[in-house]
C-alpha cells in the first residue's frame, strides 16, 4: 500500500520534469538542503504542509491544480521521477564515452564538471580571453541548480551548452574535446551501527534443573 503523499510527490516529480528542473533548483529556489530535498521526493522521508507550501510556490503552481492531484499512484508508475522519456537524457552503453557521461551527469541532477581540449575549442563560442588563459585543458564547472539555464543540446558532433563568463555565451564542445567528466556526488547519511548478535556460548554451560 503506497504512502498517502504518494499522488502528491509524484505530481511534484512530474512538475519538476516539465519546467525542466532538478532537485538542487528546487532546493536553491526554497534554500532548502540538497538532500533534504532529494529525500522527500524520493520518498525516503514524510511530505510536511510547509515543504508542499513552499514547493508549490516556489514551481508556480497554483491551489487549484494541487486539489486536482489524483488520490492514486497508478500501481505501474516508477517512484522515483523518471527521464527514460526525454531523448536528451537516455544513457545507451554501446555509445559515445563522453555522450553518454555528460547525459548521465544531466539526467542524475549533480554538481558536475568536464576537462576539454583547449586546442579543440577555437571555434567553439568560448570566449578567447578565456581559452588564452587556459592554453591546453579548459575545466568547465557545472552547478546542477543552474542545469536548466545550460540548455544542454547534444548532436552527433558534440555537446552545445549555455555558459556563463562575463556574460551569457552559446558554446559548443566536439566529442574528441571532452577528456574527463567528475561527478560531485552528494555523501549519503551515515548507516546505523550494526548490533552485536549474543555470542553462543562456546563451552559447557549451568542449567537450572528442577
Amino acid at each position: 500500500m503506497s504512502k498517502p503523499s504518494a499522488p502528491i510527490l509524484a505530481w511534484l516529480r512530474t512538475q519538476l520534469k516539465n519546467k525542466g528542473l532538478n532537485v538542487a533548483a528546487l532546493a536553491g529556489k526554497t534554500g532548502a538542503k540538497r538532500k533534504d530535498v532529494r529525500k522527500v521526493l524520493d520518498g525516503r522521508e514524510p511530505l510536511t504542509v510547509d515543504q508542499l507550501m513552499t514547493w508549490t510556490q516556489a514551481l508556480d503552481l497554483s491551489l487549484e491544480e494541487l486539489v486536482a492531484v489524483p488520490v492514486e499512484v497508478p500501481e505501474t508508475e516508477a517512484p522515483r521521477a523518471a527521464t527514460e522519456d526525454d531523448t536528451r537524457f537516455v544513457v545507451d552503453p554501446f555509445g559515445m564515452q563522453a555522450e553518454q557521461a555528460l547525459k548521465f551527469a544531466f539526467a542524475a541532477g549533480t554538481d558536475f564538471s568536464f576537462v576539454a581540449d583547449t586546442t579543440q575549442l577555437q571555434d567553439s563560442g568560448v570566449p578567447q580571453n578565456v581559452l588564452s588563459r587556459f592554453p591546453q585543458h579548459l575545466l568547465i564547472q557545472l552547478d546542477a541548480a543552474y542545469h536548466a539555464h545550460n540548455n544542454p543540446r547534444f548532436d552527433e558532433r558534440g555537446v552545445s551548452l549555455t555558459l556563463s563568463f562575463d556574460t551569457l555565451y552559446e558554446c559548443s564542445f566536439p566529442w574528441s574535446a571532452v577528456l574527463e567528466v567528475r561527478l560531485r556526488l552528494e555523501p549519503p547519511d551515515a548507516l546505523p551501527p550494526e548490533e552485536d548478535e549474543p555470542e553462543e556460548p562456546s563451552g559447557p554451560t549451568l542449567r537450572l534443573v528442577t
